[in-house]
């Protein structure tokens, strides 16, 4: 049976890293950097208290939506009671939209929520799926959450492209990402904090992930989900809570339930939610107490989800730049890639390739071996 395990700490801090030797790492281009130094390949590590919680719990004799969610709502009202101001890094997509509805639904009062839009010139279209996701919290604005905080680009804020290597800038870039819009975690949490103490900012990464290789099947993670938060105080990625670990396997086992994992262990694979049909993803997300908005385009992620982060709003903020007379800005992106292309392209496990596009190579968490009823204590490199 899975029990409540919180330990009381001042600063939550999510331990992610790249470990490159002896060096630790939270931009994956300093750790590229190191590696053409000294030979070491940069790992991706995960919180190990996360993996010592989760190692050896098993599966709880009820799980359902109903019993996911109790996990979901006690957390919160125990991080509303031990922190002063309690915020939600908000995308309105499903699962900070479920952080949301937990606390509005449960009189869980949000000190803020923080929204950061794509458009640089405030178009409805380019903003669309934030936009539309924020209407659903700003009904709450005012009573059950304190304000709904947007943060709209300007052209000030394209000038950091003129450093050439503004990629090693982990103010700017954390984890694997090469922004193509004017986007940054850290400038994100920085704007939700600021110099307020005894304040956590909560984030939706991320749903579960598995590996099957030789015929077992692991627990992981993929840097280029939550990596973006590495190296972030007083932020909690709510769903790999590494002080609610029943939370964290509850969800995986929920999603083991909907899929063969039998024909699922025939081959080497990822067993991803954004792999996955979107009839199977709207399954997935009733079954493991997520909430739908009512946007089918939000549920599926049918506007921000590719290989190369040059996704639909990408795209559209790139019109609005060649239509303002802002082509500089994004030759200087497209030159960024090249210059990363140039520089670790030799490197072994290092960058893949679409066109003019560059991305590093995905890395997997250290992996915890699991089963449709238990975790594992093995954990592989």
């Amino acid at each position: 049976m899975l029990k409540c395990r919180y330990r009381i700490q001042m600063s939550y801090q999510f331990k992610t890293y790249y470990q490159c030797g002896d060096k630790k790492f939270h931009n994956i281009f300093q750790a590229f950097r190191e590696q053409k130094k000294t030979k070491h390949f940069p790992k991706f590590v995960i919180d190990q208290e996360l993996l010592s919680a989760l190692a050896n719990i098993t599966k709880p004799k009820t799980l359902d939506a109903k019993y996911i969610r109790g996990l979901m709502i006690s957390r919160l009202k125990y991080l509303r009671k031990k922190y002063n101001k309690l915020k939600i890094a908000y995308s309105g997509g499903t699962d900070s939209y479920t952080i949301m509805r937990l606390c509005v639904d449960n009189d869980i009062y949000i000190d803020e929520t923080i929204t950061q839009m794509s458009s640089i010139r405030n178009n409805l279209r380019t903003n669309l799926e934030y936009y539309t996701g924020l209407q659903l919290a700003k009904k709450y604005e005012g009573t059950l959450i304190g304000k709904c905080t947007e943060l709209h680009p300007t052209d000030a804020d394209l000038e950091f492209v003129n450093d050439p290597e503004w990629f090693y800038n982990e103010k700017l870039i954390t984890g694997p990402s090469i922004p193509f819009r004017v986007y940054s975690v850290p400038n994100m949490i920085e704007q939700a904090i600021g110099s307020e103490e005894n304040t956590i900012v909560l984030m939706g990464y991320e749903k579960p992930s598995f590996l099957v290789e030789d015929g077992k099947l692991y627990w992981t993670q993929i840097d280029s989900s939550v990596g973006e938060m590495m190296g972030q105080q007083n932020t909690i990625p709510f769903f790999l809570d590494k002080e609610n670990p029943e939370l964290v396997a509850a969800l995986a086992f929920a999603v083991l339930e909907k899929i063969d994992v039998n024909q699922a262990l025939s081959k080497n694979q990822l067993i991803d939610f954004h792999f996955t049909n979107h009839k199977k993803q709207i399954e997935l997300l009733d079954h493991c107490g997520l909430y739908k908005t009512p946007h089918h385009f939000i549920n599926v992620g049918l506007l921000g989800k590719t290989v190369f982060n040059f996704n639909r709003k990408s795209q559209r903020f790139f019109n609005e730049l060649q239509n303002n007379s802002k082509q500089e800005y994004i030759n200087k992106i497209y030159d960024t890639h090249k210059r990363i292309s140039d520089l670790y392209s030799d490197l072994s496990y290092g960058l893949e390739f679409d066109g003019n596009l560059v991305k590093s190579v995905g890395r997997y968490s250290q992996k915890l071996e699991i089963d449709q009823s238990k975790f594992g204590l093995v954990i592989k490199d």
